[in-house]
């Protein structure tokens, strides 16, 4: 019999007695494979003492001013005998009364990997504006300079996508807009291109903005590796595609946006502490921290230059979810104070639209804090001034305002399931081996094959079983798994669905490799597996004056309408070509105005691609691609090498778990066992449990942490 000690924001609370308390443990489920769990208790009960109505401050009173929020998880650990057991959060789920007092609160612990939905809340991508690339400008040199750049070393690049005209390759024409053959007026216009940002860049961008939010760091597993470790993550780039076609808006008359602090001096503090070194990051984005919210004071002050004092223009207060607050057009000075805007917590930052160039002597923002913070007890004030800033008449591409509109927690668990991913807590501190665990206080974040494969013990609990019950189940709780993307609408992957009656790169498994031949009848339940990004079918374009292939693939981003298209964000390899890579470039040509009266032939440039290599093999050969199925890839078609990038998704890191799953020896075994108390505190889910020398798998479990009681759900080795 254990004794249980379970902490609430460091405070112990009172138990009853004779309270069971059961923790379920699952990591990846053999039932709900897209699915990743944490472990949680079942719904227990503890007494309404002194002790526990003071931390939960009396719930039952909805009459108290500043009660407990129990909308939101707080910060929880379990104690064994003395000896930590797990950290996570408790979520109060109600208040138990006899005869109109309270006699009990309802809690649930949940393990520390769930509060990543807590974490990143409902925040768009946009959020994340303040630790991202500030701005580029969008003009024909910056286009041109990205369409060229390394990768992936490359944080941003330009590929070659088109939002709205197709381009084409025509060596007859000598006058045609979107033609890219080097002749004449031939040519792409510049303002058909988006840039594109590397998804580890992101991904770094979302550990950094949360870490000071409650966000555990990232093992080094998986995200955190080196682009040579793990290139098929780290080649990945997302196009900024935030409105459907050009990046510039069309209007009557030619506004332009400029961030205030773009101009690489930014904003600089000139009175004041910060509360938090976070408060302004980078010098152009302001944080506003959990706690610094509810600014008492926030006054915005913009002093024109001589000269520019009746040119009108714009301010705009930016954050995550767009357009903040706005001042209308004005002219000369202005100043704005807390009655115009109050500040929750978020990432904002200053835009200035105007049709001409604007001087500013300075741009002052002055924050003073609620004197009633708790951080601030004593109220604070800071100033911060930009000092000359111009708003100029070139168009700025600001990197949070062009992310593609698409959750933090969607993303992440669009990459999960991309390459079946898991993730965990690890309350660690020493390896088996006794060594300080570095990982120890970090998010585990693993492909499920790596997880499995990394076991931490042996566990044969053969001796401890209750043979009066145990039982075996059929394995199989699907006759299908479907993979594949949300996205796939565009026009030749929509004209892809149509001719074959499947989704572009998309698979439906069923147990006899990827090209099935039978399904089975017994379960009666598919199951669906999509990541919330879109997937292109890209083209590789041939001469239209006579069909000789051309080595250049383009992109495509419009419906089946052939019109401009926003829909879910865009993930693809990129591949630079130049005069003298295998395959060598076809030059191209690039208008760097609308008209075609200036041209630019290059023979460096990016073409976007599904797998990460155009060749399966010689030097910089691969197989990997971002399609579940081995799909024939787009440059390749028709080619030697047609039918060899089996690198898939699916192949990748799907394979052998749902192999296994659909394998016909496969079971579920169903066990009763009384667990010692060093075998509770240490046992992992990737551990193997044997049971008369027959070693199995953890599907799920649930420990009764007062008896040790368990029910093991396991799967046996095939």
């Amino acid at each position: 019999m254990q004794k249980l000690q379970l902490y609430i924001s460091g405070e112990r609370i009172d138990l009853f007695k004779d309270e069971q308390v059961s923790i379920s443990l699952s990591q990846q489920d053999v039932k709900d494979p897209a699915k990743i769990f944490a472990e949680f208790t079942k719904t227990f009960t503890i007494p309404a003492s002194k002790t526990n109505n003071k931390i939960f401050k009396h719930y039952y009173n909805f009459d108290i001013s500043g009660g407990f929020d129990a909308r939101n998880k707080v910060e929880s650990n379990i104690e064994l005998n003395n000896i930590p057991y797990k950290d996570g959060f408790v979520a109060l789920n109600g208040v138990e009364l006899k005869q109109n007092k309270a006699y009990a609160y309802k809690i649930t612990f949940y393990g520390k990997t769930i509060n990543l939905t807590k974490v990143f809340r409902s925040e768009n991508l946009s959020q994340l504006a303040g630790v991202l690339p500030a701005t580029i400008d969008y003009d024909d040199t910056n286009v041109k300079a990205k369409m060229q750049v390394a990768v992936p070393g490359s944080d941003v690049i330009c590929p070659l996508i088109t939002h709205t005209t197709q381009s084409f390759y025509d060596s007859s024409q000598t006058n045609t807009n979107a033609n890219l053959y080097p002749s004449g007026t031939n040519g792409l216009f510049f303002k058909e291109l988006k840039y594109a940002i590397k998804v580890k860049t992101v991904v770094d961008a979302i550990q950094t903005y949360y870490s000071d939010k409650g966000l555990p760091a990232f093992s080094d597993d998986f995200f955190n590796k080196s682009d040579t470790d793990n290139p098929a993550f780290n080649n990945l780039y997302l196009w900024l595609h935030r409105k459907k076609g050009n990046v510039v808006p069309t209007t009557e008359t030619t506004t332009f946006d400029t961030q205030v602090g773009s101009n690489g001096t930014g904003f600089q503090l000139t009175s004041g502490t910060p509360p938090t070194e976070t408060t302004m990051s980078g010098g152009t984005t302001l944080n506003i921290v959990p706690g610094l919210d509810n600014l008492l004071n926030n006054d915005l002050t913009l002093f024109v230059a001589s000269g520019y004092t009746t040119r009108p223009y714009t301010i705009e207060i930016i954050n995550g979810d767009g357009q903040f607050w706005t001042s209308g057009q004005v002219t000369n000075s202005q100043s704005y104070n807390k009655t115009h805007f109050v500040l929750d917590v978020g990432s904002y930052y200053i835009n200035i639209i105007s049709a001409q160039e604007i001087v500013f002597t300075n741009i002052l923002w002055n924050i003073q804090g609620n004197i009633q913070q708790p951080l601030s007890p004593n109220g604070w004030t800071n100033v911060w001034e930009s000092g000359n800033f111009t708003a100029t008449t070139t168009f700025q591409f600001i990197f949070g305002a062009q992310m593609p509109s698409i959750k933090v927690i969607d993303f992440m668990t669009g990459l999960f399931k991309m390459f079946n991913l898991t993730a965990y807590y690890d309350n660690q501190a020493l390896l088996v081996n006794g060594n300080t665990n570095p990982n120890y206080g970090k998010i585990r974040i693993q492909t499920l094959d790596d997880f499995f494969a990394n076991n931490f013990n042996t566990w044969d609990i053969s001796k401890y079983l209750d043979i009066e019950a145990s039982q075996v189940n059929v394995g199989l709780p699907y006759n299908q798994i479907s993979f594949g993307y949300e996205g796939v609408e565009t026009f030749y992957a929509a004209q892809f669905t149509q001719l074959n009656n499947a989704d572009w790169g998309g698979l439906k498994y069923e147990g006899a490799g990827e090209e099935q031949s039978s399904s089975f009848t017994a379960p009666n339940k598919p199951y669906t597996i999509a990541a919330p990004f879109e997937h292109l079918q890209y083209v590789r374009l041939d001469n239209q004056n006579g069909g000789t292939q051309v080595n250049i693939q383009t992109g495509w981003f419009v419906d089946d309408n052939r019109e401009s298209y926003i829909n879910k964000p865009l993930l693809f390899y990129p591949v630079r070509l130049t005069s003298s890579s295998t395959p060598a470039s076809t030059s191209i040509a690039i208008r760097n105005n609308e008209t075609g009266s200036s041209i630019t032939n290059l023979t460096s440039y990016i073409i976007p691609s599904n797998s990460r290599s155009l060749f399966t093999t010689g030097t910089g050969g691969s197989t990997e691609n971002i399609n579940f199925k081995n799909e024939n890839n787009e440059f390749n078609i028709g080619g030697s090498e047609e039918g060899l990038f089996t690198g898939t998704l699916f192949n990748n890191y799907y394979n052998t778990y749902i192999s296994d799953v659909f394998n016909s020896k496969r079971r579920i075994f169903n066990f009763k066992a009384f667990l010692p108390l060093n075998m509770i505190y240490k046992l992992q889910m990737n551990d193997v449990i044997k049971i008369n020398n027959q070693n199995y798998i953890i599907n799920t479990a649930n420990i009764n942490l007062i008896t040790g009681e368990s029910s093991f759900e396991l799967l046996n080795k095939v």
